[in-house]
């Protein structure tokens, strides 16, 4: 006899087989509807639906879950109207221009009430570029990528840190009286434009 075959003979029993073969008085157990395991398999499949539903109320759009290209720390934020406002919540403003390249200022966020976010996006309203400042001297870029060339550029008083790939620049970043700054791009520019923006920031 095959091994599958005695391993089908030993499992396929009929359960009127096992009642007949029962002593006397032998009651059989009542099968539940659910098992320990079905209800951890549920509570498994309703956790995953939560952060469905939650994930994208709390990671900004455009950003990536970590494990991505680029990784960012997923932390409460709140879109504003105009840089007044968001210099009414966290203290502090960021100036930068309404346009840099062909891309245009359209979303200012205030990150836990500890960073400003300005956001430009481009003719088809993708984000093309972030400009960031907090207080302190912490990085606060969230790109934490590896890239091929790293340099500096004199931002006048002030040393900016520049990365890139195939002399494009992706990723700037600098502390100036107390507060730091980055600016983060998707496509990458010129170190002449990647100055000239830097100029821009204050």
């Amino acid at each position: 006899m095959k091994k599958e075959t005695i391993l089908k003979a030993m499992t396929d029993i009929n359960d009127d087989f096992i009642l007949e073969a029962a002593p006397k008085g032998y009651m059989p157990k009542e099968k539940k509807a659910f098992s320990w395991f079905n209800m951890k398999m549920l509570a498994g499949a309703f956790a995953v639906l939560l952060m469905a539903i939650l994930l994208p109320q709390v990671l900004k759009p455009g950003q990536n879950v970590p494990g991505g290209s680029n990784v960012e720390l997923v932390r409460p934020y709140e879109t504003v109207e105009s840089m007044a406002q968001a210099e009414q919540i966290i203290g502090f403003s960021l100036e930068c221009p309404d346009t840099f390249l062909e891309w245009t200022r359209s979303e200012i966020s205030v990150y836990n009430k500890e960073m400003i976010d300005v956001a430009y996006t481009d003719a088809d309203e993708e984000i093309m570029m972030h400009v960031r400042k907090a207080a302190g001297e912490d990085d606060i870029s969230g790109d934490y990528n590896t890239y091929g060339f790293e340099t500096e550029i004199n931002g006048g008083n002030y040393k900016v840190t520049v990365k890139g790939d195939d002399g494009r620049v992706h990723l700037m970043t600098w502390i100036r009286s107390g507060y730091s700054y980055s600016i983060s791009l998707t496509e990458g520019i010129s170190l002449d434009d990647a100055a000239r923006i830097v100029s821009d920031i204050h």
